[in-house]
């Protein structure tokens, strides 16, 4: 067909950047295979568009300013809650992922919240929420785990505190309650890292070509991957030094790094999602090109499934091993 044709063209366009694999579908597999994603009974049972499945909309209060990311929504660790922002009133919302009701709405920008980070933690621990905003601050807030909820000193919600140092609309955040770090980006200026006490530390600074950063990871060694609309990639350290800088030829939606921090994942506008080896970044792989731009990214629990969210609305999920890259194993491969 047109479509496979297409297809082998454009892996074969792409053999001198990275090996590819023919896709491999569902329907071909077994019927005793275990998928990694399965409907949500809700949405599997409604099939019109009013009834239950409308209460599971996150509603129609966001700023139309704002263009929605990945970064606009942060999931709780249990994902029982979804916290969103964007909304027109500067503040960012909790939503339970159940419902969709609101449970929380948090106020203390002065402009509309951009961004969103949670810190790592496990089910029965609090954590961070970070947010950026149009303010050019970031706020550090305290997620309680067992009222499921932010919590202040008082009543209110009040952050912990207030990270200053930008001079335009924070583009991207990140937070590790390990290192007790947390790094921002803005438009037009550098990453700064701070303290989670609300000190600024350094900036990481690359040069005009590196500035705006539209994505933003780090890995719990303290390497901070970075994405630029100048089809930048570039790796830091926290302590300030850079690493290495690529120019891509896509322009980067999404970056995600992998659990134990050796490998990055990336998606953009051409539909394909590429491997990187963090630290120097050498392009590993590269899957089958999707049928749209790539927006998010996600990893599952066991490290073996990379889910990619789609221009187009839909989900693929490909599988991944991360163990044929290392230097370990190789002798396998």
């Amino acid at each position: 067909s047109a479509t496979s044709a297409d297809r082998g063209d454009s892996m074969q366009a792409r053999d001198g950047q990275a090996p590819t694999q023919s896709p491999s579908y569902a329907e071909n597999t077994p019927a005793n295979v275990n998928l990694p994603l399965s409907m949500d009974p809700v949405l599997a049972v409604v099939t019109n568009s009013t009834g239950q499945q409308a209460r599971r909309h996150l509603g129609d209060d966001f700023s139309q300013k704002i263009r929605m990311r990945p970064n606009s929504f942060v999931a709780t660790v249990d994902s029982r809650y979804v916290i969103a922002a964007g909304f027109w009133d500067n503040s960012f919302r909790v939503f339970s992922a159940e419902t969709a009701k609101i449970s929380q709405i948090i106020f203390g920008h002065y402009g509309v919240v951009t961004c969103l980070a949670r810190s790592e933690c496990n089910n029965t621990s609090d954590c961070y929420i970070v947010s950026g905003s149009e303010d050019c601050t970031v706020l550090l807030w305290h997620w309680n785990a067992r009222t499921k909820a932010i919590v202040g000193e008082g009543e209110v919600p009040t952050p912990r505190a207030i990270l200053t140092g930008h001079e335009h609309t924070i583009t991207c955040v990140v937070i590790s309650a390990e290192l007790g770090l947390v790094i921002s980006g803005s438009k037009y200026g550098p990453l700064l890292v701070h303290t989670t006490f609300g000190d600024l530390l350094r900036s990481l600074d690359g040069g005009a070509e590196l500035s705006s950063p539209s994505n933003l990871c780090l890995s719990r060694e303290g390497v901070v991957v970075a994405s630029y609309p100048s089809h930048h990639l570039a790796v830091f350290t926290v302590n300030g030094k850079r690493l290495r800088n690529e120019l891509h030829s896509d322009n980067i939606q999404c970056i995600l790094v992998s659990r134990d921090g050796e490998y990055m994942m990336t998606g953009g506008d051409k539909g394909i999602v590429e491997v990187w080896r963090t630290f120097n970044l050498a392009l590993l792989y590269a899957f089958p090109a999707c049928d749209s731009s790539i927006r998010s990214l996600a990893l599952s629990h066991d490290q073996k499934f990379l889910m990619a969210g789609l221009a187009t609305g839909s989900v693929v999920v490909f599988h991944i091993d991360f163990n044929k890259w290392h230097h370990e194993f190789q002798q396998r491969y």
